[in-house]
């Protein structure tokens, strides 16, 4: 599992998961009764087939009510998703535009974060080039604040800034 994919599938509990292939025997009848009534005209013993095929998704959606209920009943969905499944879209491009959007906001943060370092920094040498006096103060704060970026992001902030400039 890749932590770079959100999509990426996180094993489900046994109950959870017992629940979900009786879902998908619920759709693999549905889709046995479609071509079954689909076939209804042209074939003898498809009157049959299809009273089977109704009696069988009657008992498998009887079963699924009835486990639903113990097997999902700690299982919280947030609204978004559900509104998204009946909008009839699929979930996975809800957590793939969450994860974006999580992204974006982080990158937003971090460069706020990096403004205000290089303020503190910048800040901090103006101080101690007009009072002289105030250095060990000056220090004491830069300490107190948090360290400036260790080396490997400022190497990586000057690779980025000269392959910009080779675009322009």
């Amino acid at each position: 599992m890749s932590s770079t994919d959100p999509t990426a599938q996180i094993p489900a509990p046994p109950a959870l998961q017992a629940q979900e292939d009786r879902l998908r025997q619920v759709i693999e009848t549905l889709i046995e009764l479609a071509i079954g009534v689909h076939d209804y005209e042209s074939v003898a013993q498809s009157k049959d087939a299809v009273i089977a095929r109704v009696n069988l998704l009657t008992s498998q959606l009887s079963e699924l009510a009835s486990t639903a209920k113990e097997s999902v009943s700690d299982v919280l969905v947030p609204r978004e998703i559900v509104q998204y499944i009946e909008d009839g879209r699929n979930p996975n491009v809800y957590t793939r535009e969450f994860v974006e959007l999580l992204v974006k906001q982080n990158q937003f943060v971090n460069g706020k974060m990096r403004a205000m370092r290089d303020f503190r920094d910048v800040l901090a040498g103006q101080i101690r080039e007009t009072y002289p006096e105030l250095s060990n103060e000056v220090d004491v704060v830069l300490q107190n604040t948090g360290p400036s970026y260790p080396p490997i992001l400022i190497e990586e902030t000057k690779t980025e800034e000269h392959n910009s400039e080779g675009k322009l």
